[in-house]
């Protein structure tokens, strides 16, 4: 009887050492992974100073010459930086113009009623939308959609959208979208429906309703949408043509070239209110690899546009690496 008792101790106790040596292994192994995150995020963190600053010196820069533009070729800013080494770690980075993006807060306009559908460029996403999804997707059916997603109303403008009614178990935000991102939210948005390429999320953005779009720093997808719902494809290319020689520095010179000229006066008007030379909205996107293990942090920024302005964080987020890095500038510049 003595022997059994102490065969049981015995059971016990090694099922008790067990336990504690695999609970402290695990404990370890957490503590571990939370120490390696958290070396990840500081040297992203560090990586993001820096653009940062890069940033404030090439505006500075800008106000000393008396030139203050932002473009794809001549700033410091749009360069990517490859996998580099640091101390025991590879640090890449890019940073990108989200001016030179689709503003998905241009389809609504700031009234005493609320934020009303600006029902043109809600064409110019549904133009955009059919240029980026795939052949079976409903670019009509998203952009309007869209459109009700943000209008303060719940009224279904078009014959293809969705209010309150039909999400049920949550409300349409009907203000500005703070991502592009929400367009996934949408009623109709389908799994089938992600864009082949997923750069092309690259080409929308989601900003204050009036800011304006970059000409030096839009690809070629955004103009058409844009510019060319008003001056036709002659106008993209009199864009694309003209910033291929040099930055363009001045919206009014540009809109004296003869394929703007030519314009009715209230389009071209359009024009000068919508388009810009220069950006206060960026992107900075750090990986950073530490003993194979991968983190991405994405920083939006607003950097002001006049001497004594701060530059200050928009948002910041840790995202899985789901995809490459995106190019400095804005992804499918180099395509046109």
């Amino acid at each position: 009887m003595a022997l059994i008792i102490v065969l049981m101790l015995f059971a016990i106790l090694s099922t008790l050492a067990m336990e504690i040596l695999f609970r402290q292994n695990r404990f370890l192994n957490r503590a571990d992974n939370l120490l390696q995150w958290d070396k990840r995020y500081q040297y992203a963190m560090a990586a993001e100073v820096v653009a940062q600053q890069g940033l404030i010196d090439d505006l500075q820069d800008d106000i000393k010459n008396n030139a203050q533009l932002d473009d794809c070729v001549e700033e410091k800013w749009a360069v990517q930086l490859p996998p580099t080494p640091y101390e025991d770690a590879f640090l890449s980075a890019s940073v990108q113009d989200l001016q030179g993006r689709f503003n998905l807060n241009w389809l609504i306009a700031d009234s005493p009623d609320g934020f009303v559908r600006q029902q043109d460029r809600v064409r110019e996403l549904e133009q955009l939308l059919d240029e980026i999804l795939p052949d079976q997707s409903n670019p009509g059916r998203l952009a309007n959609e869209m459109a009700d997603w943000l209008d303060s109303n719940n009224i279904v403008d078009e014959a293809e959208g969705a209010e309150d009614p039909e999400y049920r178990d949550r409300r349409t935000p009907n203000m500005p979208a703070t991502h592009e991102s929400e367009l996934r939210a949408l009623l109709g948005f389908q799994a089938t429906d992600m864009p082949e390429d997923p750069m092309a999320w690259g080409l929308l953005t989601a900003l204050p309703p009036g800011t304006s779009l970059n000409v030096n720093t839009a690809p070629q997808q955004v103009l058409n949408a844009v510019v060319g719902s008003l001056a036709g494809p002659e106008g993209v290319k009199a864009i694309i043509d003209s910033r291929k020689e040099e930055p363009i520095s001045d919206i009014g010179s540009l809109l004296a070239m003869p394929v703007f000229s030519e314009m009715d006066e209230e389009d071209r008007d359009l024009l000068n209110a919508r388009l810009g030379v220069s950006s206060e909205y960026f992107q900075v996107m750090v990986d950073v690899e530490v003993d194979g293990q991968l983190s991405r942090l994405v920083t939006r920024l607003f950097r002001g546009g006049g001497e004594g302005e701060p530059t200050a964080v928009v948002s910041r987020q840790v995202s899985p690496l789901l995809t490459p890095l995106e190019p400095a500038c804005n992804p499918f510049y180099n395509e046109e």
